[in-house]
């Protein structure tokens, strides 16, 4: 997707089911915004900045951590969800604002000491160039911090529906380009370094993390109906036609292999966790 397909997909029917799935969604994802956390290093009063802040799960965090200086600011290209995250940022009282912007082209004011992100750096067209523009939202001597995923195939809880849903499909879908923008464009942790080096950041880090993740849901039943909806199964499962009740029969019976002692679906997950200095 370009940039502009991306708008247009984050404010239509995608976005408001993040929306309206927000709660589960930020449980699932919490282990990676304690990693994105643990590795910036935030003090008291920094200016942080996070990019694709969805329903601003991370950017609430980060602002209750540096206190009520600057606070937190978060950019995404979802109204629906932006509207959700300032919503948020009311009730809890944080000191965290949003705007409704492209990272991409987008400059904050005043600069930002930090930037991170969970997740929403890997849907730009022209990363080097987008990277590029986020370093002149960080004053000299900043940083970033961000996670992103690794490939599709060390990630069971995104590759595991599709699996299920392969003998039901009409036709085989075309070979995806891995450096598409989309969730999985970082997969290569050289590609990553290259273009943030590319677009004037220094000291860039990589470092791989592996974890299971608990899904939404209390059992394979309905994990399998939260995976329908969203992710690349509900994608496939739109462009496609397929029936969904087959689908729905296989990708429990696959859950059920992934099942913990509580009943819930654990599955495997890898991202990249990136840091990088604007020296």
């Amino acid at each position: 997707m370009s940039n502009a397909d991306q708008v247009e997909y984050w404010n239509g029917p995608a976005g408001q089911k993040w929306v309206d799935q927000s709660d589960r969604l930020d449980a699932m994802l919490a282990p990676f915004a304690d990693t994105v956390l643990a590795r910036a290093g935030l003090k008291p009063d920094e200016f942080v900045m996070d990019i694709g802040c969805g329903a601003g799960a991370l950017t609430l965090r980060a602002a209750a951590e540096t206190g009520a200086g600057q606070g937190a600011l978060g950019v995404d290209v979802s109204a629906p969800l932006i509207a959700l995250a300032r919503a948020r940022a009311v009730a809890s009282g944080a000191p965290a604002r949003f705007e409704l912007a492209d990272a991409s082209t987008y400059t904050a004011s005043p600069a930002a000491d930090i930037v991170i992100s969970r997740f929403g750096v890997m849907f730009f067209d022209d990363p080097a160039a987008a990277f590029a523009n986020i370093r002149q939202s960080v004053r000299q001597g900043g940083r970033m911090a961000f996670v992103c995923w690794q490939g599709l195939a060390v990630n069971d809880w995104a590759l595991a529906p599709l699996q299920a849903a392969m003998p039901f499909l009409k036709e085989a879908p075309p070979p995806a380009d891995p450096t598409a923008p989309g969730p999985f464009a970082f997969q290569d942790k050289d590609r990553v370094a290259r273009i943030l080096s590319d677009a004037g950041w220094a000291n860039v880090a990589i470092d791989p993390v592996e974890t299971a993740i608990v899904l939404p849901g209390d059992d394979a039943l309905s994990t399998a109906g939260f995976m329908m909806q969203l992710g690349p199964l509900s994608r496939l499962l739109e462009a496609q036609g397929i029936d969904e009740a087959q689908v729905r029969d296989a990708l429990i019976q696959l859950l059920q292999q992934h099942k913990a002692p509580d009943g819930r679906v654990t599955m495997k997950s890898a991202c990249w966790r990136v840091t990088a200095d604007n020296a």
